[in-house]
């Protein structure tokens, strides 16, 4: 099964550069199709090049939080989903999706109140993996949600956590962090003027005894599930 959580990292250039930079990834890989699309929420760089995914593969779904009526780069992704004939789903807390040998089940949105703060309604999931031992390897994805919603919303222990809104301070607090004990923290980040990872987010880390592994110092970072 092929997912893309749309993140576009923390850039803002062209939809094609970034377009092109994930069809090249992808097609290396031998993914000529995906199955889920998932637009985590309206910020920018999470949603800005996913019409030109949706224009450039097969895509069985796309997921989306918060349907917000006046945001023009969510409006464009949805109108090119309707062209495309892309399956819509609104997703929210207690939905899941099985296939075999991997369920995922969203813990965010709620979906009943809306915050002002798109992080703060960002789609927050995790992926299960069940392995040789009868036990599961867990991962959670967290688009940019905030500490301490991150913390409330029952993670559960975790072997990788991708940690929310790139490193950012406001997010991957003392917390989750306690909570979850993952082996192992990716941040996805690109260059940027905004700190990211904060010291604060690594040194957090670093005192869990958990590994880092960060997007813009290893580049493109594959994950082998169990």
């Amino acid at each position: 099964m092929n997912i893309w959580m749309g993140n576009l990292w923390q850039a803002s250039d062209s939809e094609r550069k970034w377009v092109l930079a994930l069809a090249a990834g992808v097609l290396l890989l031998g993914v000529r199709k995906l199955d889920l699309v998932v637009a985590t929420h309206a910020d920018t760089d999470h949603i800005e090049g996913i019409s030109g995914v949706l224009r450039g593969f097969p895509v069985g779904e796309l997921w989306v939080g918060h349907l917000k009526t006046d945001d023009p780069v969510l409006t464009a992704v949805l109108l090119t989903a309707r062209e495309r004939r892309v399956p819509l789903r609104e997703v929210r807390r207690g939905d899941q999706l099985k296939v075999p040998g991997l369920t995922l089940n969203v813990l965010w949105p709620p979906g009943n109140v809306w915050s002002t703060e798109d992080n703060d309604n960002s789609v927050s999931m995790t992926l299960e993996v069940p392995t040789a031992g009868g036990k599961l390897w867990r991962t959670a994805i967290l688009g940019d949600l905030a500490d301490p919603a991150e913390a409330l919303i029952g993670l559960g222990k975790l072997d990788l956590l991708k940690a929310a809104h790139h490193g950012s301070r406001f997010s991957s607090g003392e917390a989750v962090l306690t909570q979850t004990r993952p082996k192992d923290v990716l941040i996805s980040v690109g260059r940027n003027t905004y700190g990211h990872p904060h010291p604060t987010v690594l040194a957090r880390i670093e005192a869990v005894g958990a590994k880092v592994w960060r997007t813009n110092q290893a580049g493109t970072v594959r994950w082998p599930l169990p």
